[in-house]
Formats: C-alpha cells, structure tokens, sequence
C-alpha cells in the first residue's frame, strides 16, 4: 500500500518560515499567503488529488524547467487562489506530493503559465 506524504517545495518551506518569523514580530502581511500554504497541504492530506495539468501547456513547460518535475496538479484553494504541486516517488511504498508554488489569485497563476500573452 502506498502512503502519500505531502511536503512543500524548499522555496515554498523558506517562505513559509519567513512570514512565521513576521508574526513573532506582530507583521501580519502575509497572513492570507500563510493560510493558503497551510490549506494546499490540508487539501493533500485529505487524500484528495488536485487536476492534472497537461504537458503541452506553457505552465507545465516552466515548472518542468525549473523543477524536473514528471506530473503537475493544480488545486483551486479558493476561487481565486490557486496551488500547483507535482507527485514524486521517495521509495516503493511512499509518494511524496511537494507543492510547489501558491498563488494568491487567479490572475497570478495566469500570468505564470503564460496565458496572459497576447
């Protein structure tokens, strides 16, 4: 039986500990981005799968670029916010889900996956 672990990306883990160390300091500007990272993994750890992203799309392209990634999901955090995280085996038994990035809003994700080109 396969466990599936979800994980954040190193970038999205740093980033999460950057704005826990803002609220120690009373900065709450990055509340609503803590949230939504938080929210993308509770999303996998309820054993719910987001939507596959096809390969020919130029959002895929750019996280296979920059991650090496092999699958993308996209999950709709909220009806704007958007999450996109790629499954990978860390051995026979286990599947790690690694979020890669979040976005805040719709127009964000669009704007990374290139459909705002005109």
């Amino acid at each position: 039986m396969k466990i599936f672990v979800p994980k954040l990306s190193k970038e999205l883990f740093e980033l999460k500990l950057k704005i826990e160390k803002e609220f120690s300091q009373e900065n709450k500007t990055n509340e609503n981005l803590y949230q939504l990272i938080n929210k993308a993994t509770d999303f996998l750890k309820q054993k719910r799968s987001g939507a596959p992203i096809s390969k020919k799309l130029p959002i895929y392209k750019y996280f296979e670029k920059k991650y090496g990634i092999t699958n993308l999901f996209l999950i709709d955090i909220s009806k704007e916010a958007r999450a996109l995280y790629t499954n990978t085996a860390n051995n026979e038994y286990e599947i790690l889900q690694i979020v890669l990035e979040v976005y805040e809003s719709h127009k964000e994700y669009e704007k990374k996956g290139g459909y705002n080109r005109h």
